[in-house]
């Protein structure tokens, strides 16, 4: 079975990259925020962050099998089963804030 690969471009890659690392630094403070206030708390400063990495999910498209044989006598080539998706790209942060 042969499957069809979609990806990004470096340049594309590196941004949407960066993009997820900052998204996720937004994400990481908001969560922070809901926490402490709940506690009672007040966030002080940031005292240590970890990206744990991003990812990039290519989209994989195709499916079907070419080891079956194509009938010779068919007048047209079959197009293959691809459904157009996005390309999933994703970043992990860690952050550690003090708090008072």
């Amino acid at each position: 079975m042969r499957r069809i690969e979609f990806g990004l471009s470096e340049d594309k890659e590196e941004k949407l990259r960066k993009k997820a690392i900052k998204d996720a630094c937004k994400d990481a403070k908001s969560k922070a925020d809901a926490i402490a206030s709940s506690l009672g708390l007040e966030l002080m400063r940031v005292s240590a962050v970890k990206e744990s990495g991003g990812y990039v999910e290519p989209y994989r498209g195709g499916g079907f099998d070419y080891a079956i044989p194509i009938p010779t006598s068919m007048p047209e080539a079959l197009a293959p089963p691809i459904e157009p998706k996005e390309v999933e790209v994703r970043a992990t942060i860690n952050v550690v804030y003090e708090c008072r």
